[in-house]
């Protein structure tokens, strides 16, 4: 689309480095660029209640144990009623911005089941944009959530708070091998041997030639016309 702004998703697990990643390429950048992660849209935009952990969760975006007989074992991402709606709308804000003109770098978990990754393929077709995949080593993921357990303890206390960062941890495994399960990006970066300065310019120099394709080649895959 002629003059539409590019969009670059950094896809990965909790502790990976996205945020930070975007707050380093739009503080380093020399133009304009929105963020808009999916930390915003469901940590801000989104009534807390229909989060994981709010008392409506269910119905909205949270985590369940793949076996619910051990709810401190492996779990997973689900959506309720109302998960699936907010995660197109997510989608469709990212391109009404690029629409618009306007360049966006977005944090975002692209999981293929529930299948949040097909519908922005969907409905960010036609439009410019770059993945970018982030996948330090699973012990320093493991680590940096376990760095967040003192700002955990300060909101919900020692008890809940230390459960939260466990099921942080579960989850976060969960996810890696969810959004890797998938091996179409333009992008894949170690943001555990990179730092947050060395990850941006790495984005930064790929943009340079362009944005990527993955997009393109995801959408002929979900077509059935090319495989992962």
């Amino acid at each position: 689309m002629s003059g539409a702004g590019t969009i670059v998703i950094i896809t990965g697990t909790t502790g990976s480095g996205k945020t930070t990643t975007c707050r380093e390429f739009i503080g380093s950048a020399d133009d304009l660029w929105l963020h808009f992660g999916i930390d915003t849209f469901l940590g801000v935009m989104t009534p807390r209640q229909f989060v994981d952990g709010g008392p409506r969760c269910n119905e909205g975006v949270h985590m369940e144990p793949d076996d619910p007989a051990n709810p401190q074992g492996p779990s997973h991402l689900a959506l309720g009623r109302l998960g699936m709606p907010l995660i197109q709308a997510y989608h469709e804000m990212l391109a009404a911005a690029s629409r618009a003109g306007r360049n966006t770098i977005a944090d975002h978990i692209t999981l293929l089941d529930p299948p949040l990754l097909q519908d922005c393929v969907a409905r960010l077709a036609g439009l410019p944009v770059l993945l970018v995949a982030l996948r330090p080593p699973e012990k320093l993921l493991l680590s940096r959530i376990e760095d967040r357990l003192p700002e955990v303890i300060k909101v919900l206390g020692p008890e809940l708070g230390k459960r939260n960062n466990e099921g942080t941890k579960r989850a976060s495994l969960s996810i890696a091998g969810q959004i890797f399960r998938n091996g179409i990006f333009d992008l894949v970066l170690d943001s555990g041997a990179l730092s947050p300065p060395e990850v941006a310019s790495a984005i930064r120099a790929r943009l340079a030639r362009g944005p990527g394709d993955a997009f393109e080649r995801l959408a002929a895959h979900f077509a059935g016309r090319s495989s992962l």
